[in-house]
């Protein structure tokens, strides 16, 4: 008889491989010397890219004029899709976003990969920015706590 694992297990394991893959290669790349800030250029580099092919996959979805009411749902389908747990506050001039459960944030203290090589912050921004500009080039995006950092939740503040 043939088990078939159902979509959402199958896309939640996929993640977590994700994850690691990305989390070991990075300490690996520590572990033989290469130098700290040519990872983190690499990681940020590599998450703009993945934030805008993003904004290229979500532009039809929500059309031209984006708001703060569509980037509310644009975050909320990127944080499903990255495994991220959050509590949002959402007025009409922004969106504040509190990061509780993160799989990335996780790894790394697993992994035991030292705080100053946690990128996981600096790629969440990249990614973000990247997003939401792609989609309006009004809105802006800062990370204002970080778990890497010692903070218990990561923060973002977006505003258009």
């Amino acid at each position: 008889m043939e088990q078939v694992i159902p979509v959402e297990e199958c896309a939640k394991q996929r993640l977590q491989v994700l994850v690691y893959a990305f989390t070991l290669f990075t300490k690996n790349l520590m572990e033989e010397g290469v130098d700290r800030e040519k990872v983190k250029r690499a990681s940020d580099k590599v998450w703009t890219i993945m934030g805008g092919l993003a904004a290229e996959q979500m532009k039809p979805l929500f059309g031209e004029s984006i708001t703060i009411a569509s980037l509310e749902q644009v975050g909320a389908i990127a944080e499903q899709v990255h495994g991220i747990e959050v509590k949002r506050e959402t007025s009409e001039s922004g969106i504040r976003t509190e990061f509780i459960e993160c799989p990335w944030q996780k790894a790394t203290t697993e992994l035991n990969v030292p705080k100053d090589w946690r990128f996981c912050a600096t790629g969440h921004v990249a990614f973000t920015e990247t997003l939401f500009k792609g989609l309006n080039p009004k809105s802006s995006y800062k990370l204002t706590k970080a778990m890497p950092d010692g903070d218990q939740i990561c923060e973002g503040i977006t505003s258009v």
